[in-house]
């Protein structure tokens, strides 16, 4: 006589079909997510190892390059995700002031509390009598903004055209936001915070090019 397969009860099915629903429902709200962002201690290359794809449609920019040197040193430590921080090697407290005064000077440039970043930033933006690039912006007529101590202190997130970016990626002055890896921003890089006032003449000249791209 063949052995036949005693059949579970109608409501053994229906309990086992509710845990499957519970261990997905659990699942795809990351219960055990972390809370902090992740930190890149991977030093001398971006976050990122593969450069986000260049699509730059920014209108009548000229883009030219800048020229920059080679920045010297290892890079420093980065968050990965959101908030994007620079953990070490941030500016001076006198080398931030000085950065900060002379950005603010800028001809056609506002100084705001920033509506993209951390409590504490002051945004760059364009003056409210000028027509600002909307491929260049961040938020509204905010270009960039300068991180406050202690949050990597100097270091700024800028807007720049494509090869510019890519420039400031490329000699080590700075990486990609999360945004440009993901193609929501493009051309958007954080710079790192001068160490030194030939480091602060070249972060200059990279501001320099935000204001001029955001202002195009």
């Amino acid at each position: 006589m063949p052995h036949m397969t005693q059949q579970r009860p109608w409501w053994t099915l229906a309990y086992a079909g509710v845990m499957v629903i519970l261990a997905m429902l659990m699942v795809g709200c990351g219960g055990n997510a972390e809370t902090e962002p992740a930190v890149n201690t991977t030093i001398g290359r971006p976050p990122s190892t593969t450069a986000p794809h260049i699509n730059d449609n920014t209108g009548d920019t000229m883009q030219t390059d800048l020229t920059l040197p080679i920045r010297q040193g290892g890079r420093p430590r980065v968050t990965d995700g959101i908030p994007h921080v620079q953990l070490d090697q941030a500016a001076s407290d006198e080398m931030l002031a000085e950065l900060s005064a002379w950005a603010f000077s800028l001809d056609g440039v506002v100084e705001r509390p920033s509506r993209a970043s951390l409590p504490g930033a002051r945004a760059l933006t364009v003056a409210p009598e000028l027509a600002a690039n909307r491929q260049a912006m961040i938020v509204g007529r905010e270009f960039a903004h300068i991180h406050p101590q202690p949050n990597g202190g100097g270091s700024l997130h800028l807007r720049l055209p494509a090869d510019q970016a890519l420039e400031v990626v490329d000699k080590g002055w700075g990486e990609w936001h999360p945004f440009a890896v993901d193609g929501t921003m493009p051309g958007m890089v954080m710079v790192y915070a001068p160490r030194s006032d030939e480091d602060l003449e070249v972060v200059k000249t990279i501001i320099e090019a935000s204001v001029a791209h955001a202002t195009a």
